[in-house]
């Protein structure tokens, strides 16, 4: 996991505004989250942090397995972390009003980060290169 630490800037959406209106999020605030972004992402104590540079917001991912609090979408919503054996990490959030998001992050070929996000029928990609 490791070899992910780095910072990435954002160089291409796919579907991405799908992804946030499946998830009922209102038309201003999807172009808001729509803007592109750079992102650090370290390990530390066996967490991983991710940590967007452009709103300054953290975002601690625990990778034991342990159910968590997300912060990314709001209160209530329960999240669990995996590692891949490929080193990928999944993590299933479990949003109050019933929806699940399940969001992938990896190292692809091209040593770019690719998240891609899963709203039932729904799927998305935010793909960084890093910096």
């Amino acid at each position: 996991s490791s070899g992910i630490n780095a910072e990435y800037g954002e160089i291409r959406q796919n579907n991405y505004q799908g992804v946030l209106s499946a998830l009922g999020v209102n038309f201003m605030i999807r172009k808001m989250l729509a803007i592109k972004s750079s992102r650090l992402i370290t390990f530390a104590n066996n967490n991983m942090v991710v940590s967007s540079l452009s709103i300054h917001k953290e975002n601690v991912i625990p990778l034991d397995g342990e159910e968590f609090e997300s912060e990314n979408f709001g209160k209530g919503s329960k999240s669990r972390a995996e590692i891949g054996q490929d080193g990928s990490v999944k993590v299933t959030t479990n949003l109050p009003n019933g929806k699940t998001v399940v969001s992938v992050r990896e190292i692809d070929e091209d040593d770019r980060l690719v998240l891609t996000l899963t709203v039932g029928d729904v799927k998305g990609t935010r793909t960084y290169q890093r910096a």
